[in-house]
C-alpha cells in the first residue's frame, strides 16, 4: 500500500489513496515520530510520550497506540519486542527540488507552517522534537530558496530576484543578508519607502524575537540610502527666512560652541528654518542628535531625550567607542533607546542606593557626547521645549552646563519662551544665547511668496491683498492657502486653515483618507502597524502614504531603527483627528492598542511602547484593558524589582529586562491600579467574578510591594483581603502567590514558625494546583524555617528535597535554575554556620559558576557576596576580595540582582582591609540604607562587623560594635563565627 506523509501546513496521512484520521492523537503523534526518527526503540517512545505514566501504564498505553496504527494502516509500521519501524513513504518536500529554478511558479504551501495541526501531547520532550524537527524542514526550505535566488541573480531577472528574495524572509526573516539585498533593489527602482519599511520590520522582529539589533554593517547601510534619500528629497525653495537663516549659520560657522533658541507661533516656520539650518551644515561631517516631544500619548521622565540617546549610541557603536558597563545601565535604565537589547536587572535596593538624577545623567550623557564628537560634529535640537516632560527640560539645563562644547538648538512656543529663555541663561552653559523670535511674514513677503507659486491668473483673480488678509502672515496658514488654489483655483480659502485641510481630505480616496486617520489616531506610527490597524495591504497602505507624503500631508522621518509615518504638522493632526467621528476615532483606538499589544512584552522593558499603550487603551474607553495593562507591568515590576529570588523559569529570565524603578514610581502605578479598580467597581463591562479576580490580583501585587520596603502592616492588609477573595472564588494562582509572599515577610521579620505554617499552606495548594516550581519553592521556604530555629540537620535534608524537586523539573524541560541555586546557596550558608567550610565554598561555587555561565542576574550579587563570606571565614583573603568585588561591581552595573545590606558591610570589611578608608566609609552608608528597609539579624551582625573592622583599621573605638556582632552572630546560630570576631578584636 502507498504512503504519504504531509509536512507542510496542516499534518495528514494518506494511506492506499485514503486519508488516515486516528481518533488516538498520541497515536498520529508516534508515527510521525517514528517515520521521521528511523527505526526507534519502544524504551524510547514511552519516555517520549508517557513520561508521567508509571511503567506498566505506558507500556500499556504503547501497545493500544500501535495497535490503533496496524488496524488502521496495517502495512506502514513494523513492531518487534525492542523497536518500531515506519514503512518507505512519500512527502510533500521532496517533490519541491525544481523550485530552485526561479522560471518554476513558488506554491503557496512552501510557506505553510510545518507539521501544523500535529498535536504537541503534553510532553515537553515530545515538544522538543517536534520544535526541533519544524526547524529542521524549515532550514531545508531556506537552502532550496537561496539556490533559486542564486539562479535568478544568473539570468539577471530583477523580478525573479525580488521574488526570491521575498520568499527567502518569509521563511528566514532574520537573514540579514537577504534583508539588505532586497533593500538594495528596492532602492535601485526608486521604492525607498518600501526599503526603509523593510528594514524598520527586521530591526523590530530581530529586537522582540531575538533581543538583538542589526550589525553595524546593516545600519551603515541602512544610514547610506536615508540620506541620499534625503538629498533627492531636499525642497526647490526657503522663503523669506534669509535674513534669521544668515545670523544662524554664522552663529554655527564661527568655531565657538553655539546655543541658538527659536521661538514663535505654531505655524510660523520654527522647524522648517531649523531643518534648512541642519541642511547646510556639510554632509558627512554633521551630525543632528534631535530631542522628539510627545504632545499626544506616551510622555514619560525623560521621554524627550530618548531619540537623542538612541541616535546616540548608534554612533558609539558605529564608532566602536562602547560607555563602561555603568553608564551603559544608567542610560539603559532611563531610555529604552539607548544601547537597544541591554538586559538589566533593577530592583528594590538599587533604586535606594542609586543617585539617578538629571544632573547625574547630563554628566554622563556630556561624557559619551564628547566621546562622539571626536569624529564628527554634533548639534543638538531641541525642538517644541514647551511639549518636553519636566524631568527633561530639566537634564537639558544641566546637559548644557556639563558640555560647554555642544552646539544645541531650542524652540518653543511664546507661551513657555519667557521661562525658557531665562532657564537657558541660568544653566551655566559658557554660552551667549542667540534668540531668534520668528514674526509672522510682512505684507511683501506674502505678496512676494504668493506671486513666486501661483499664475498670474489666480493673483489677478483674488488680488495679493485677499492673501495678506486671509493668512495673516502665518507661513502655514499661507502655504497651505497657496496649496490649494495651486491645486484647485476655485478652492474657497476664506474659512480658515481647518476648513482648507478638510477640503483637502475631501480630495483624497478612500484608502488614503484611512491611512491618514490612523496616523492621525496614532500621533505618526511605522507603515505596518497603520496597515494593520486600517487592514489595508501593506503595499496599498505604502502606495497611499506615498501619495500623501506628496500632497504635503504626511512626511517620512527615518532613522537607525525605521522609518515613521506623521503628519507635517501638529495643527494639521489635530484637523484631521478632530474630523474623525468619535465612534470611528474610538475604534481606531482600540485596532491601534491591538495592534501595540502584539508588541508588547511586559517582560522586556519599553516605557515609550507602554505609555501609548494605555494611551489608546483609553481614548477607546477600554478601561478593563486599560487596568489589565498595568497589571502586567506591575507583574514584573514588582516581581523582578522587588523578589530577592523572583520565581521565574529560565526562558523568562533570560528575556526579562528591567528598568530604573524609584519607589516613587512603583508608588504611582500601584495607586493608579488601584484607581481604576475603584472606577471599574460595579461595572456591567465585568462580571463578578472577573472583578474580583482582577481585585485579588491587585492586592496580591500590591502587598508583596510593601513586603519589599518592610511596610508590613499596610501588607498584611493587602494579603488578607487578597487571600479572602481568592478562597471565596477558588482563585489559586493568587492564593499561591500572597503565601509565597507571606513566606518571604516572615524571612524579612525572622519568625520562623510563621513562616513555616505558610510555607505548608504553600505546599498544600501547589500540589493541588499542580505547580511544580512552587512546591518546590514551599520546600525551600520551610528549609529556611527550620535554619532559622537552628534546626541545621533538619534543614539540610530538606534543601535537599527543594533541590532535588527542582531538578526533576529539568529533566522535563521546565527550567527554574535560580530556584535550585538558592537552595544549594542556603545549604552552603548551613554548612558555614556549622563550620564545614570546604562543603560550603563547593556549594557557593556552583551557584556562581552557573549564573556566570547562563549570564543569569538575579542571584549573581547574593551568591558572590556569600561565597566572599565564606572566604572571610576561611580567612582566604584573595577569594574574599576577588568575591566582594565581583559582587558589587555586578550590583552597580544592574546585573546582580537584590542582595541587601549585607553586599555592602562586606565591602565595608574589604575596603578597610585593603586601607581604603574612603570606600569602606561610602560601602557603610550603602549598607545602612538598605539595613533601614530589612533589619535581619545576621544582615544587622554584618554591618557591626564592618563597623568595628572600619574602627580598627583607622585607630577608632571598635569595641562595641564588635561585641555587639559577636552576641548578633551567636544568637543567630552562628557561633564559630563569634568566636573569632571576639579573638580578633579582643572583647568578651
Amino acid at each position: 500500500m502507498k504512503l504519504k506523509i504531509s509536512l507542510l501546513g496542516n499534518s495528514f496521512i494518506e494511506y492506499g489513496g485514503k486519508k488516515v484520521v486516528f481518533q488516538l492523537h498520541k497515536a498520529e503523534s508516534l508515527f510521525y515520530y517514528v517515520a521521521l526518527n528511523g527505526e526507534t526503540a519502544r524504551d524510547e517512545l514511552k519516555s517520549l510520550l508517557w513520561c508521567d505514566k508509571s511503567e506498566s501504564q505506558a507500556s500499556a498505553n504503547l501497545r493500544n497506540a500501535l495497535y490503533l496504527i496496524k488496524n488502521t494502516m496495517p502495512e506502514a509500521v513494523e513492531v518487534n519486542r525492542r523497536t518500531v519501524r515506519a514503512a518507505p513513504f512519500e512527502d510533500d518536500i521532496g517533490v519541491l527540488a525544481p523550485l530552485s529554478d526561479p522560471s518554476v511558479p513558488l506554491p503557496p504551501r512552501i510557506f505553510a507552517a510545518p507539521l501544523k495541526g500535529l498535536a504537541p501531547t503534553g510532553s515537553p520532550a515530545f515538544a522538543e522534537w517536534l520544535e526541533a524537527e519544524r526547524e529542521k524542514i524549515r532550514q531545508g526550505l531556506v537552502e532550496l530558496i537561496k539556490k533559486r535566488v542564486a539562479a535568478a541573480y544568473e539570468t539577471q531577472d530583477g523580478g525573479a530576484v525580488e521574488e526570491s528574495l521575498s520568499a527567502l524572509l518569509r521563511l528566514d526573516p532574520f537573514d540579514e543578508g537577504s534583508v539588505l539585498e532586497l533593500m538594495e533593489l528596492y532602492s535601485d527602482t526608486g521604492r525607498f519607502s518600501r526599503a526603509a519599511e523593510l528594514f524598520r520590520g527586521y530591526s523590530e522582529a530581530l529586537g522582540a524575537k531575538l533581543s538583538l539589533s542589526p550589525s553595524e554593517r546593516a545600519v551603515r547601510f541602512y544610514a547610506k540610502l536615508t540620506s541620499a534619500q534625503n538629498k533627492k528629497g531636499r525642497r526647490n525653495k526657503f522663503w523669506c527666512r534669509e535674513r534669521e537663516l544668515a545670523l544662524l549659520s554664522e552663529k554655527l560657522s564661527s568655531g565657538a560652541p553655539a546655543l541658538i533658541f527659536i521661538h514663535g507661533e505654531a505655524g510660523i516656520g520654527k522647524s522648517a528654518l531649523i531643518g534648512e539650518l541642519l541642511s547646510e551644515m556639510p554632509a558627512g561631517e554633521t551630525s543632528a542628535l534631535s530631542a522628539k516631544a510627545t504632545p499626544v500619548g506616551g510622555s514619560y521622565a525623560y521621554s524627550s531625550w530618548n531619540n537623542i540617546l538612541k541616535e546616540l549610541s548608534v554612533l558609539l557603536a558605529s564608532d566602536g567607542t562602547l560607555p563602561d558597563k555603568r553608564s551603559v545601565s544608567m542610560l539603559a535604565a532611563i531610555f529604552p533607546g539607548f544601547m537597544n537589547g541591554e538586559r538589566l536587572s533593577f530592583n528594590a535596593d538599587i533604586s535606594s542606593v542609586a543617585d539617578i538624577n538629571p544632573i547625574a545623567l547630563a554628566s554622563v550623557i556630556a561624557e559619551l557626547a564628547a566621546a562622539a564628537a571626536k569624529r564628527r560634529r554634533l548639534i543638538f535640537v531641541f525642538e517644541d521645549i514647551h511639549w518636553f516632560d519636566a524631568k527633561s527640560a530639566e537634564l537639558l539645563c544641566a546637559f548644557l552646563s556639563c558640555a560647554p562644547q555642544a552646539d544645541a538648538i531650542v524652540s518653543s512656543r511664546p507661551e513657555s519662551a519667557r521661562a525658557m529663555l531665562a532657564a537657558l541663561k541660568r544653566a551655566k552653559s559658557g554660552r551667549e544665547v542667540t534668540e531668534v523670535e520668528l514674526a509672522p511674514f510682512s505684507n511683501e513677503e506674502i505678496k512676494f511668496i504668493s506671486r513666486g507659486m501661483l499664475p498670474e491668473s489666480t493673483i489677478r483673480e483674488h488680488g495679493l491683498s485677499f492673501f495678506v488678509r486671509e493668512s495673516e502672515g502665518v507661513p502655514l496658514m499661507l502655504f497651505e492657502m497657496l496649496r490649494a488654489l495651486k491645486e484647485n483655483p476655485g478652492s474657497d480659502c476664506t474659512r480658515g486653515l481647518g476648513a482648507l485641510i478638510l477640503e483637502r481630505i475631501g480630495e483624497l480616496s478612500r484608502r488614503e483618507r484611512d491611512v491618514l486617520n490612523a496616523v492621525a489616531v496614532c500621533s505618526g506610527a511605522p507603515a505596518e502597524t497603520i496597515s494593520e490597524i486600517t487592514a489595508i495591504p501593506i503595499g496599498d497602505t505604502l502606495a497611499s502614504a506615498e501619495l500623501l507624503i506628496a500632497r504635503g500631508l504626511l512626511r517620512e522621518r527615518g532613522d537607525a531603527a525605521g522609518s515613521v509615518l506623521e503628519l507635517t504638522h501638529l495643527r494639521l493632526r489635530d484637523c484631521v483627528y478632530g474630523s474623525i467621528p468619535a465612534a470611528k476615532r474610538r475604534e481606531l483606538h482600540r485596532r491601534a492598542a491591538a495592534a501595540l499589544n502584539k508588541r508588547y512584552l511586559p517582560q522586556r522593558w519599553d516605557t515609550e511602547l507602554s505609555a501609548v499603550l494605555s494611551h489608546h487603551y483609553a481614548k477607546a474607553g477600554e478601561r478593563v484593558l486599560e487596568l489589565k495593562q498595568y497589571l502586567r507591568e506591575l507583574i514584573f515590576d514588582i516581581t523582578l524589582n522587588h523578589d530577592l529570588f523572583p520565581t521565574l523559569s529560565d526562558r523568562l529570565f533570560l528575556s526579562c529586562s528591567m528598568p530604573y524603578s524609584s519607589r516613587e514610581d512603583t508608588d504611582k502605578k500601584v495607586e493608579r491600579v488601584i484607581s481604576i479598580l475603584d472606577e471599574l467597581r460595579g461595572s456591567e463591562a465585568l462580571t463578578e467574578r472577573e472583578y474580583a479576580r482582577l481585585e485579588a490580583s491587585c492586592f496580591e501585587l500590591a502587598g508583596g510591594y510593601r513586603i519589599s520596603w518592610g511596610e508590613y502592616a499596610a501588607a498584611r492588609l493587602y494579603m488578607s483581603e487578597a487571600l479572602r477573595i481568592s478562597k471565596a472564588y477558588g482563585f489559586t494562582e493568587t492564593q499561591i502567590h500572597c503565601l509565597k509572599h507571606r513566606a518571604y515577610m516572615y524571612m524579612q521579620t525572622e519568625e520562623a514558625d510563621k513562616l513555616i505554617g505558610a510555607a505548608r499552606e504553600l505546599l498544600r495548594l501547589a500540589k493541588e494546583a499542580p505547580s511544580p516550581h512552587y512546591l518546590a519553592t514551599a520546600v525551600r521556604f520551610i528549609g529556611m524555617g527550620f535554619t532559622m530555629k537552628q534546626d541545621y540537620c533538619r534543614a539540610e535534608k530538606i534543601f535537599f528535597r527543594s533541590v532535588e524537586l527542582f531538578e526533576q523539573m529539568t529533566l522535563t524541560g521546565r527550567r527554574y535554575t535560580l530556584g535550585k541555586l538558592v537552595a544549594k546557596c542556603y545549604l552552603g550558608e548551613i554548612y558555614e554556620r556549622s563550620g564545614r567550610l570546604e562543603k560550603a565554598a563547593e556549594q557557593l561555587a556552583e551557584c556562581t559558576r552557573k549564573c556566570e555561565e547562563m549570564n543569569l542576574f538575579w542571584g549573581r550579587s547574593y551568591f558572590h557576596t556569600a561565597a566572599a563570606n565564606i572566604a572571610l571565614d576561611a580567612r582566604e583573603m584573595d577569594e574574599f576580595f576577588q568575591h566582594i568585588d565581583r559582587a558589587a561591581a555586578l550590583f552597580e552595573s544592574c546585573r546582580g540582582g537584590r542582595c541587601g545590606s549585607i553586599l555592602y558591610s562586606t565591602k565595608a570589611i574589604a575596603d578597610a582591609e585593603r586601607g581604603d578608608a574612603e570606600g569602606a566609609r561610602r560601602a557603610l552608608g550603602i549598607s545602612e540604607r538598605l539595613l533601614r528597609l530589612v533589619p535581619k539579624k545576621d544582615w544587622r551582625a554584618s554591618h557591626s562587623l564592618a563597623k568595628a573592622w572600619a574602627a580598627l583599621k583607622s585607630d577608632g573605638d571598635f569595641r562595641e560594635e564588635a561585641a555587639a556582632a559577636a552576641r548578633l552572630y551567636e544568637e543567630n546560630g552562628f557561633p564559630s563565627r563569634a568566636a573569632w570576631i571576639r579573638k580578633k578584636f579582643k572583647s568578651g
